[in-house]
């Protein structure tokens, strides 16, 4: 919980202090998608064996007005590695896949860089499925969670480049025992319509 108030008060203050340095102007334009590559590391020990897999996202913003912006972001995690369980050999793999609502407020920082600050909230689908030895085991479960991030874009006429980093806090599942709590850092092409 005081992750969780930690990055909420973070959020709330970069964006009180940047709303104050800078005059608002359209930033991102009307609309704008994004295509991002991520590595993700997960926090608990139970999810090790994923770490650094790539993460897929898309995501689309429309302007709510003086350059915040409200958007969904849809992720995919599908990873599968070789483990050694009770002496045995197996797979292991997970599908992780994040369904975000969230809330950003961009900044120019020079005539072309825009950085941006946000958060919100998501519902994410987590997939382990253990085989091995003839066997096979699956747990599948939804899991409530919330995320803050920053992005720091350079724009080329209706394009932009940039690099990003999100922290996302998960629900512990009742199943698999364990939460998704993950870092994302990567890189995202956008274009703005």
């Amino acid at each position: 919980m005081r992750k969780a108030v930690f990055l909420i008060s973070l959020i709330t203050s970069l964006i009180v202090v940047s709303t104050a340095a800078h005059p608002a102007e359209l930033n991102l334009g009307p609309n704008n998608f994004t295509v991002k590559l991520d590595s993700i590391q997960f926090n608990d020990n139970a999810l090790e064996d994923f770490n650094n897999a790539f993460f897929l996202g898309l995501e689309g913003y429309g302007d709510l007005g003086k350059n915040f912006y409200l958007g969904a972001e849809v992720g995919y995690v599908d990873k599968e590695v070789k483990t050694e369980i009770a002496g045995t050999q197996a797979n292991r793999e997970l599908i992780f896949i994040p369904i975000e609502l969230n809330l950003k407020y961009t900044v120019k920082v020079v005539s072309r860089l825009i950085f941006d600050v946000g958060g919100g909230f998501s519902y994410n689908y987590s997939r382990e499925k253990i085989s091995g030895a003839g066997e096979s085991s699956t747990v599948n479960e939804w899991l409530w969670g919330g995320q803050g991030f920053i992005d720091l874009n350079y724009k080329v006429e209706q394009f932009f480049l940039g690099a990003n980093l999100k922290y996302q806090l998960t629900k512990n599942g009742r199943d698999l025992g364990h939460n998704f709590d993950n870092l994302r850092v990567g890189g995202q092409i956008g274009v703005i319509f």
